[in-house]
């Protein structure tokens, strides 16, 4: 049997959207159109490229090594299609997760800057924690992500930005002056977003380089409202100082000298391997100058 685009098409559209239903609503066709073209696919190739996933589905191994090879051949169909000389404009839906804290500070320039660059493109915000958003990534629900101190996934590519100083803060109510140790904070109320978090993870491992456990923590979902109980002198706790900077200079907030410090942040662009794309591609440029601009990031 012959291998078509218009069945690599279906293909693709089905990865991307999870289902075959989105992707016949995607492609304007018919429903049994479109899982005609994902058998005819399989039989061409002969190997199954897709498994039930709940109501949905998902790739394969298989599957996996065909999506990079069927991206490469339709972006080469598309570039044939212009005319010579020309480049098409950036344009589509592009799902990009941000790690909330980087959200607050690098969201509203690089929304700014991909209206004024790529008005045609239409990018999609996730806004969550990195624990939350690396699974999505992997799980094909999002293109592109920016994470904070992520665990890694098998075939998802971690392009490393910089680092996101980070510290424990408090309210000046709390009186914490000079170096803070964990034995200082072990009985203090502290805020974190949940395991297995950036967050989380940073609290916890600063009072484990001291042996010691905190009393208590109080888990919140949000880094934002985290900052707001922080400030408002229900708890302690791990924040970006850019997210925060205004209530540092305006006194809400007070930066702890801890000793050890608090490791900072490690901030990284993430996409599946594979999933190259000229959306991709123009949302990472606008990305790394939106960041080459402020005074965000620092190197190793």
């Amino acid at each position: 049997m012959r291998l078509t685009l218009a069945q690599l098409e279906a293909f693709l559209w089905a990865v991307e959207l999870g289902s075959v239903q989105a992707a016949a609503r995607q492609l304007h066709l018919a429903q049994p159109t479109v899982s005609l073209r994902l058998r005819d696919l399989e039989n061409a190739l002969g190997v199954e490229v897709f498994e039930r996933a709940g109501r949905g589905i998902r790739p394969t191994a298989s599957g996996l090594g065909l999506l990079a090879r069927a991206k490469t051949v339709l972006r080469e169909i598309d570039r044939i299609r212009e005319p010579p000389g020309a480049a098409a404009p950036v344009a589509g839906a592009a799902r990009v997760g941000f790690a909330e804290g980087a959200a607050m500070v690098i969201l509203a320039p690089l929304v700014q800057a991909l209206r004024a660059e790529h008005p045609h493109l239409r990018p999609e915000f996730t806004v969550a924690t990195t624990a939350a958003l690396e699974p999505d990534l992997a799980r094909h629900n999002l293109d592109l992500a920016v994470l904070v101190n992520p665990v890694g996934h098998t075939g998802v590519r971690l392009i490393p930005l910089g680092l996101q100083p980070t510290s424990f803060m408090a309210a000046p109510s709390w009186g914490l002056s000079g170096k803070v140790r964990p034995a200082d904070l072990r009985n203090v109320p502290i805020v974190s977003n949940p395991p297995p978090s950036a967050m989380f993870r940073q609290t916890q491992d600063w009072f484990a380089a001291a042996g010691i456990e905190p009393a208590r923590i109080d888990m919140c979902s949000s880094v934002t409202v985290s900052a707001h109980l922080i400030a408002s002198g229900v708890a302690v706790g791990v924040l970006p100082h850019k997210m925060v900077e205004r209530q540092i200079a305006d006194g809400a907030l007070v930066v702890l000298a801890t000793d050890p410090p608090v490791g900072d942040g490690r901030v990284y662009i993430a996409y599946r391997e594979g999933g190259e794309s000229r959306a991709i591609d123009a949302i990472i440029h606008c990305l790394r100058g939106v960041l080459s601009s402020m005074d965000y990031l620092v190197t190793a």
